[in-house]
């Protein structure tokens, strides 16, 4: 009988009444099908552990051609198995045992008794037959208890894996909560841009950080508030302009051209670098901010949603920008492709 046919008839049959009818009707059938004879000597019963003073016997020791493998404690299935953790835990950690079972037959918890921290830390898998799906129950069993994957050390291989990725899984389950509560709380600009863009793309909208926080904090959200008004109540003092508002031309290596606004004098410099370079202009790509680049084959990947294709090259750039940002922009690009600063100029009204 293979042994998901073993567990299927012990599933439709009655539960044992207790520890011996468990061992008998349940346990040593699914040993005998994991490739142990139960009446040979690769299955011992009531073998001594723990040395001659203080030592006691485990209910059966699965020994390989030359040591004891592992361990198993069986309970009746009526029984706490959390009262007898610690006992067989010390059986095993004392003779040096890789794995240790604790069983009601019905049950199966699976130990690496030798890892260090508390017994559920050493805990790597709770196998349940009434429960679990049969096809997972037999690759588990076999994958940890059969003969060869225990005799050749690949079951402990194995439990070692799964051990890690339980505690890593239950670690995150632990804290990532609470970053994420810590993030809502204090939202960093990363996080609220990702959302601003998100809700650019879906809605056409382009909301206010403050907007974005309080979605975050699942607060009400606030109207956006326009740009103060400078008050009539005091007189204005005459301020020098540091720049003209509007270009109405720029220079570019001696060509002048009209242009209406500093993102167009932006885009006149990218396009004539694509015509200068046309090569090597995936350097471009090379370009970037703290977080995110100024140019992308996949404009998702810019900091906002708006961006403009550079002469159908299939380049975009970032276009989202105030009007000093603007300028400053184009002159990164031209120095970045080798040449300088004075080769642009703008001319404002």
């Amino acid at each position: 009988m293979s042994l998901q046919e073993r567990l299927e008839s012990i599933r439709t049959a009655p539960t044992p009444q207790n520890e011996e009818s468990a061992k008998i009707k349940v346990l040593l059938p699914i040993l005998r099908s994991l490739g142990w004879d139960p009446d040979g000597s690769d299955v011992q019963y009531e073998h001594p552990v723990g040395g001659e003073k203080g030592g006691g016997k485990a209910d059966i020791a699965l020994r390989g051609p030359s040591s004891v493998v592992a361990l198993i404690e069986a309970k009746a299935p009526s029984a706490n198995l959390d009262k007898h953790v610690e006992q067989v835990l010390n059986y095993a950690f004392h003779d040096g045992m890789d794995i240790c079972v604790l069983t009601t037959g019905l049950e199966w918890w699976l130990y690496l008794p030798l890892e260090s921290g508390p017994p559920a830390d050493r805990r790597f898998a709770i196998l349940s037959i009434q429960k679990q799906p049969v096809e997972q129950l037999a690759e588990d069993l076999s994958a940890f208890l059969g003969k060869d994957n225990l005799v050749s050390g690949k079951a402990k291989q194995r439990a070692q894996l799964v051990l890690r990725a339980k505690l890593e899984a239950e670690h995150l389950n632990k804290e990532i909560p609470s970053i994420w509560t810590q993030m809502l709380k204090e939202p960093d600009e990363e996080l609220v841009e990702v959302l601003s863009k998100r809700i650019y793309e879906k809605l056409n909208l382009r909301p206010t950080k403050q907007q974005v926080v309080a979605a975050l904090q699942r607060s009400p959200i606030p109207t956006a508030t326009p740009e103060a008004v400078p008050s009539t109540t005091k007189p204005k003092l005459a301020t020098k302009r540091a720049s003209p508002k509007k270009p109405h031309s720029m220079v570019l290596w001696g060509k002048e051209q009209s242009v209406s606004s500093t993102r167009e004098v932006l885009l006149t410099v990218v396009d004539s670098l694509y015509e200068q370079h046309p090569h090597d202009f995936d350097r471009i790509l090379e370009i970037r901010g703290k977080k995110f680049p100024y140019a992308a084959l996949d404009p998702a990947t810019l900091r906002t949603g708006e961006y403009r294709e550079v002469k159908s090259s299939g380049y975009f750039i970032d276009v989202h920008l105030s009007a000093k940002d603007a300028i400053r922009r184009a002159t990164q690009f031209l120095k970045f492709f080798g040449h300088t600063p004075s080769d642009l100029e703008v001319r404002y009204d």
